[in-house]
């Protein structure tokens, strides 16, 4: 009981000595309601299907916690559950998406420490503010719906560490500027399912030497904003499946590098926004020969090698100032999953509209249709489309 009572005590000390601001309490959430089909060209091919299905709950909410302590000083902890996360059932996802604290010293110079989502491309920074955006399913590249279909942040950069970012302003010109540093990707991270070096590293540690770098460059002009980032990393292939098997062969660790831009142009109530990013693997002529004679083999299963391509351009109309209609094309490719992107990547056509109820609440609908190509390896017409076509409508909303 004494110790008990010296931690109350201690905690109310503790919390009167930080006491320059109250605790801030919001988030963010988005529902909605999806009709799916898909539908092959020819016929499907075995293991496939002509499928349908409606899906609806909650695609993510964050909850975040803030906190100003004074002098520049303040802090931010952002909790993100995905899919409607229930740890009883096993679906959804939940994690700590950010957890900081940061140091404005200046306009430009503003320091985060803890777990910091980077910045590189502009979607990147808002990808998870659902209320800012007016998708229902955003650019591939940063639908987080899908992570046990798609790792994209196998594809992004990976949360920092310690992130760096300002502003310069030069005459009408704001010239921008990020820079960070941090973990490598999560398969480099120690798991009881990836316990990299047992008996040393305890499970969500990195048990390598690799670290993460990148940053971005750009600038702001009235109503235009663009600019151009970079990162490079490493890539885990020691356990590479080859075969549909599930055979595996050690392909080491691969250097990887991210080159990204973006563009946003508002002009007489339209808006155009865009962004590319490339990753290129540094692989070996070994590895390149295997990839070589394992796609030979089984083309549907693997590809000839492990080089990624996104990109997406969104044109937006103003209607009024609460209602407004947009066109959007996304195109994503992990060159190596041909089994997923197929042979010329993944790629969809989009059309949508958003009614801004007030501030907080917003009204989404949109229609998406989405293309790929297989090689299914069929004796008659192995060279088939996909399509697949979503009606979705939801709203987001802060608290």
């Amino acid at each position: 009981m004494r110790l008990f009572a010296l931690l109350i005590i201690t905690v109310v000390l503790v919390s009167g000595t930080f006491a320059q601001s109250p605790l801030e309490v919001f988030g963010y959430v988005q529902t909605s309601f999806t009709s799916f089909q898909n539908n092959w060209e020819f016929e499907a091919p075995p293991g496939e299907a002509d499928y349908r299905y409606n899906y609806m709950g909650i695609n993510q909410l964050n909850v975040l916690f803030a906190k100003d302590f004074g002098d520049g000083l303040s802090g931010l902890i952002n909790f993100e559950y995905i899919n409607n996360y229930s740890s009883a059932n096993g679906f959804g996802s939940f994690n700590v998406q950010e957890a900081y604290i940061r140091w404005d010293y200046k306009p430009w110079l503003k320091v985060k420490f803890g777990m910091v989502i980077p910045q590189f491309n502009a979607m990147f920074e808002i990808y998870n503010k659902t209320p800012l955006l007016p998708y229902v399913l955003r650019p591939k590249l940063y639908e987080a719906n899908t992570g046990n279909l798609v790792d994209i942040f196998n594809i992004l950069p990976q949360r920092s560490l310690l992130h760096l970012n300002g502003a310069v302003p030069v005459g009408t010109l704001v010239l921008e500027y990020s820079a960070f540093m941090g973990n490598p990707p999560s398969s480099f991270m120690s798991s009881p399912d990836n316990d990299m070096i047992p008996g040393y590293v305890a499970y969500g540690q990195s048990a390598v030497a690799y670290l993460s770098r990148g940053g971005r460059v750009g600038f702001r002009y009235g109503d235009i904003r663009a600019g151009i980032s970079y990162a490079t990393d490493r890539a885990n292939q020691r356990a590479f499946v080859k075969d549909v098997d599930g055979t595996t062969v050690d392909l080491g660790d691969i250097p990887r590098a991210k080159f990204g831009a973006d563009f946003t142009a508002s002009l007489a109530g339209f808006t155009l926004t865009g962004e590319y990013l490339k990753v290129s693997s540094n692989t070996s002529s070994a590895t390149d020969d295997s990839l070589t004679a394992w796609n030979a083999a089984d083309p549907y299963f693997i590809g000839k090698s492990f080089d990624k391509e996104f990109y997406y351009a969104t044109l937006q109309y103003n209607v009024t100032d609460d209602l407004a209609v947009y066109a959007m094309y996304d195109y994503l490719n992990d060159s190596v999953d041909p089994f997923y992107f197929g042979l010329d990547g993944y790629y969809g056509y989009h059309l949508g509209a958003f009614y801004s109820v007030n501030e907080a609440v917003v009204l989404k609908f949109q229609f998406t249709n989405n293309h790929a190509r297989y090689d299914t390896q069929e004796p008659v017409n192995p060279i088939r489309g996909f399509e697949e076509l979503q009606f979705s409508a939801g709203v987001s909303y802060a608290f």
